[in-house]
């Protein structure tokens, strides 16, 4: 609590051309939705020792505040069930401030680097798929889904405040909004029937040091390799692809922290793809951004790289890099992942299947946060590998309804190795009706005693739940 009262101090110090008059923070907007049924904090500044005061149209009853020394001040808003629109309004003495049309519902802060950033109408000759009918629909959506955009600079410097409005969706609104965010909300909203918020805060090329304060990255310290961590909190870079400690933290997520939310989404790691201590990283953000906006274990959901070369196809250091991102789950309560194997381009690092991500990040929002209870909304895993008779078999976890597909009866992305630990392409097989076995074997391999799958920068791969969600790549040696 200490560290973040004097971090709130610090931004103020940032805040530009603040000169006692009454203000809201920018988050804080016409359009925005706010948490339905919880404590929402309301802050801004004033005069120092100026008493603020907070009306909402669904209570009737104000709530106040004095601003301390600083002109900060900060009240707490009980919200109603979904639903809108509703007004607030905020006086001290004279000054009056409203804000229209808000709705009460369901808030996702949606952060990252490109993947995440992208939007429903794709980057320069790289598409997203679904974005024509999404752009379609989104006149109609206008009071279901709300955005807020947060674009501001990298900086050292803790900043109290972005330039920055909620925004309804809209055709245009949706086609610069982040593809996975945007489909996500979509989802949401109709799977909830509740209005949807999501603050998008992407930055392409962003490591993940640059959305933590060097605090809690120094308190990696015993972790992680001092070698490592040194070379964390050496590096800079320039502006569009931030690497440098605390830049993004700073300038993006310190402005909106604390804005009552239900969980995050994470699209990122392509940057920090080398980072073999990555897992430890991320449990500390999250613990950091958890602390700081003071609403429990809200959920993490993030998604796991998809293939693409990343300068050498045949390369191992994505699949790698994703057992690490998995071993986050154990360290993370109350987190989740989104499976991207089969989405993969060999030559783009931006698949253009968002709608697939986000309907992952849905199903297990619906199932596992909102008690939606969906049969199975997670991704099949390996829980048990037999060799014998000269193959191997895999039985999988997480899979009622079984792994495979009947159009798809070669299944691809599969290497044996025996005792020599030379792997070699090999055919698979799924079982039977509801079967959670694969069988694999390889002429060249007569007695396997290890078996992988997807296990390559790029490679083809097809194994799926019947709900469609790929199966993750994986290997049975530690070799």
């Amino acid at each position: 609590m200490k560290r973040l009262i004097l971090m709130t101090v610090a931004a103020l110090l940032a805040l530009p051309g603040f000169s006692g008059e009454l203000r809201l923070a920018g988050v804080f907007s016409d359009n925005m939705v706010l948490q339905r049924e919880t404590a929402c904090p309301i802050w801004g500044w004033a005069a120092p020792g100026a008493r603020v005061s907070v009306s909402v149209s669904w209570n009737r009853k104000a709530v106040s505040a004095v601003a301390d020394a600083d002109g900060r001040w900060r009240v707490s808003v009980r919200t109603p069930e979904a639903g809108g629109p509703y007004t607030m309004t905020v006086r001290s003495g004279k000054e009056r401030l409203e804000r229209r049309d808000i709705l009460s519902g369901e808030v996702w802060v949606c952060s990252g680097q490109s993947n995440m950033q992208m939007p429903v109408a794709g980057f320069s000759r790289q598409l997203v798929e679904g974005s024509r009918e999404a752009l379609l629909r989104a006149p109609a959506m206008a009071d279901r889904i709300r955005i807020f955009k947060v674009d501001a600079d990298t900086t050292q410097v803790p900043q109290a405040d972005v330039k920055a409005a909620w925004k309804k969706a809209s055709g245009n609104m949706a086609a610069y909004t982040s593809a996975v965010a945007y489909f996500f909300a979509e989802r949401l909203a109709e799977g909830l029937d509740v209005p949807v918020g999501i603050i998008v805060n992407a930055w392409g090329g962003s490591r993940i040091a640059a959305w933590m304060e060097e605090e809690t990255v120094e308190s990696l310290r015993g972790t992680v390799p001092e070698e490592q961590l040194a070379k964390t909190l050496a590096e800079r870079n320039g502006k569009a692809y931030p690497v440098q400690v605390q830049s993004l933290w700073n300038g993006r997520m310190l402005p909106i922290a604390g804005y009552a939310a239900r969980g995050f989404l994470w699209y990122q790691g392509e940057s920090d793809i080398e980072d073999m201590y990555y897992d430890r990283v991320q449990a500390a953000m999250v613990a950091r951004w958890r602390e700081v906006w003071g609403c429990g274990e809200m959920p993490f959901l993030f998604v796991t790289l998809a293939p693409y070369s990343y300068g050498k196809s045949a390369g191992e250091k994505r699949p790698r890099f994703i057992e690490v991102q998995l071993r986050s789950l154990k360290e993370i309560p109350s987190s989740y992942a989104a499976i991207t194997e089969s989405l993969g381009r060999e030559h783009s690092i931006h698949p253009p299947q968002k709608q697939e991500i986000a309907d992952q990040f849905a199903l297990v929002a619906l199932d596992k946060i909102y008690g939606r209870e969906m049969a199975t909304s997670s991704f099949p895993y390996p829980v048990k590998y037999t060799f014998a008779d000269g193959k191997a078999v895999i039985e999988f976890g997480n899979a009622p309804f079984g792994v495979g597909n009947w159009d798809v009866p070669r299944i691809t992305g599969f290497e044996l190795a025996g005792e020599d630990r030379v792997f070699h392409p090999a055919q698979a097989t799924a079982g039977g009706d509801w079967s959670r076995f694969v069988t694999v074997t390889c002429p060249e391999v007569p007695e396997p005693v290890a078996v992988r799958y997807a296990f390559h920068n790029y490679v083809e791969s097809n194994l799926f739940s019947t709900l469609g969600i790929p199966v993750p790549c994986f290997r049975s040696d530690d070799w």
